[in-house]
């Protein structure tokens, strides 16, 4: 079973993901890297496509996905097994990173198509989504809702955990801290992408504290913590956060 620190880090992956697949040609270079600086950052995503990469042809993957047609513009075919589609994208990434693979070109090759989407577009759909849900499917996670806990039914509604007092305390303090946050995220106009991962955060923050989770609470919060480090005008949320959870992880002991 996967450990709170390897969702959070598989989380980080996830955001990544979207940031590239909702985002524009311009800052494609940025993303890529972040992309890459996810999985290298995760030894869970880092020991999967490791795994994938053994005995993978690139050279010969890559042709088999590059459809050149005698009168018009290609296409790109991705593989259908999932192993073989994670190692191709990785590669395609890493010689991206590295101006190996000239973006603008491959697009212009092989994303061009008939309807209104951007060649970028079509790029994002046809290969990072498929990329990503890839190994939400391998880790047993739905990628499209991140980590969203399933809907309860009313007949096997979750007890919430029985923790001390003062952890209830502290708890209560990170939810306060958390409503604080998605207000100020309103206010200082944060980017879309970003804007949407705090929220589901905090939701599931919430949602967390009302089971009284402290596991779940604590992986989020950290997952949390890393995107605010990216807003200049929300940083100082961390300090609060993460004293919060020492203190609340001491008075449950």
């Amino acid at each position: 079973m996967i450990s709170n620190k390897g969702l959070v880090s598989i989380s980080a992956f996830m955001s990544s993901c979207d940031d590239l697949i909702n985002g524009k040609f311009i800052f494609a270079s940025n993303k890529v890297s972040n992309i890459l600086k996810s999985i290298n950052e995760s030894p869970e995503l880092y020991e999967v496509i490791s795994e994938c990469l053994k005995e993978f042809n690139y050279e010969k993957e890559m042709g088999r996905a590059k459809v050149k047609l005698p009168t018009k513009k290609g296409n790109f075919k991705m593989p259908e097994d999932k192993t073989s589609i994670i190692p191709l994208v990785f590669c395609m990434l890493v010689e991206i990173e590295e101006n190996k693979i000239d973006l603008k070109q491959l697009l212009a090759d092989y994303f061009d198509s008939d309807d209104d989407k951007s060649q970028f577009e079509n790029f994002a759909e046809q290969v990072i989504v498929p990329f990503k849900n890839a190994i939400a499917y391998l880790f047993d996670i739905d990628g499209a809702n991140k980590f969203k806990p399933k809907p309860e039914t009313p007949e096997k509604a979750e007890e919430p955990k029985q923790i001390s007092s003062k952890a209830e305390d502290y708890l209560r303090v990170i939810g306060e801290l958390c409503s604080d946050i998605q207000s100020d995220t309103e206010y200082a106009k944060v980017k879309d992408e970003i804007a949407e991962d705090i929220t589901y955060m905090v939701d599931t923050i919430k949602y967390a504290i009302s089971k009284n989770d402290i596991k779940m609470v604590n992986a989020m919060v950290i997952g949390l913590c890393y995107v605010l480090r990216q807003v200049k005008r929300l940083r100082f949320y961390e300090t609060s956060l993460r004293d919060a959870m020492e203190a609340m992880y001491l008075k449950n002991d």
